[in-house]
């Protein structure tokens, strides 16, 4: 893992993304604190993009069969509008 400065990532950018596709990271400081890092990109068999449930999925699987959904019986609210 390097740690560079802002600065040096100015002019180093090329030099960095390259230790990163090999797969190294990067931390950039400023003033000497870590305030970023440069990380590989998960490749695409391993994205959460799969791991997380799809809203349209979730929701074309309702109602499920043989749900019974009734009206409620009661009066509706009065508004003054």
């Amino acid at each position: 893992m390097a740690t560079v400065s802002v600065r040096d990532v100015n002019t180093d950018l090329s030099e960095l993304v390259d230790e990163v596709i090999k797969g190294g990271s990067v931390t950039i400081t400023r003033d000497g604190k870590p305030v970023a890092e440069l990380v590989p990109v998960a490749s695409e068999g391993t994205s959460d993009k799969e791991q997380k449930p799809n809203l349209v999925d979730f929701l074309k699987s309702f109602p499920e069969p043989g749900m019974v959904f009734e009206r409620n019986p009661s009066p509706s609210r009065d508004l003054d509008l």
